[in-house]
């Protein structure tokens, strides 16, 4: 048997839409973080069994609960609501006594992380406890807006040795991404590496450049936003070379 173990990656209290993005939209059967969590849990292979699921313990409180404990009782008052999504309750119509009560003690048995501060602690935090428990196989679950980023720091974390050999990693977005955003918003800034085009020798490349802006205070940022902007809106509006020529 195959030892799985799950990450759900917290979401931070304050967040707007909240309960969209841990929950989901039953009416529009997009599946948010706890929705996406049964369904992995309900079509597990025969071969493979599962040992944890994991949630991150951020820095915010609500109900005098951390971000990860309340995320725990949020799911547990809301397990009978999953049957309202078209793609869960067919998974859960299957399954009988026996085993709805298996699935029931899986999430009452949710594992919260000691405190971390970001999506690279918690991933670090998640893999030391699959490696406790044997773990060989993860599936990490994250918002559609969040999912690549934690792929890229998942990889990180696996370079430096944070994650075990060992354990293989897979990565599940849900269907609701940040409020007002969808997946096409998120910008992937990976190295160029091409002998084709002229940029890869370009250095420092647009990634490299763009890396220390997290580091950045607020007011840094919006600087740099600025200057951005403004520039994309006069490329916008410069005439096409082409275009003159044909003329």
């Amino acid at each position: 048997m195959t030892k799985v173990g799950i990450l759900v990656h917290s979401r931070n209290l304050a967040t707007h839409a909240w309960e969209d993005l841990v929950f989901g939209r039953p009416e529009r059967n997009q599946l948010g973080d706890h929705a996406t969590l049964a369904r992995v849990v309900l079509t597990l292979e025969p071969s493979e069994e599962l040992t944890c699921i994991v949630f991150g313990r951020g820095t915010s409180w609500r109900d005098g609960l951390n971000e990860g404990d309340y995320s725990k009782k949020f799911l547990l008052d809301n397990l009978d609501r999953l049957r309202e999504f078209p793609a869960l309750a067919p998974l859960l119509a299957r399954c009988d006594a026996v085993g709805l009560e298996a699935f029931r003690r899986h999430m009452e048995s949710v594992i919260v992380t000691a405190e971390v501060r970001n999506t690279v602690e918690e991933i670090e935090a998640a893999a030391a406890i699959f490696a406790e428990r044997g773990v060989a196989k993860v599936v990490q679950i994250a918002a559609a807006s969040h999912a690549a980023r934690c792929v890229k720091e998942q990889a990180v974390a696996r370079a430096c040795g944070r994650i075990g050999a060992d354990q293989m990693w897979f990565t599940v977005a849900t269907d609701m991404a940040y409020h007002g955003t969808g997946p096409q918003d998120v910008v992937v800034l990976e190295p160029l590496h091409r002998r084709d085009q002229p940029m890869t020798r370009v250095r420092p490349g647009l990634a490299e450049a763009i890396a220390p802006y997290f580091q950045l205070p607020d007011e840094d940022k919006k600087a740099f936003i600025a200057l951005v902007a403004d520039f994309m809106d006069r490329a916008a509006r410069r005439p096409d070379p082409a275009v003159l020529n044909r003329g």
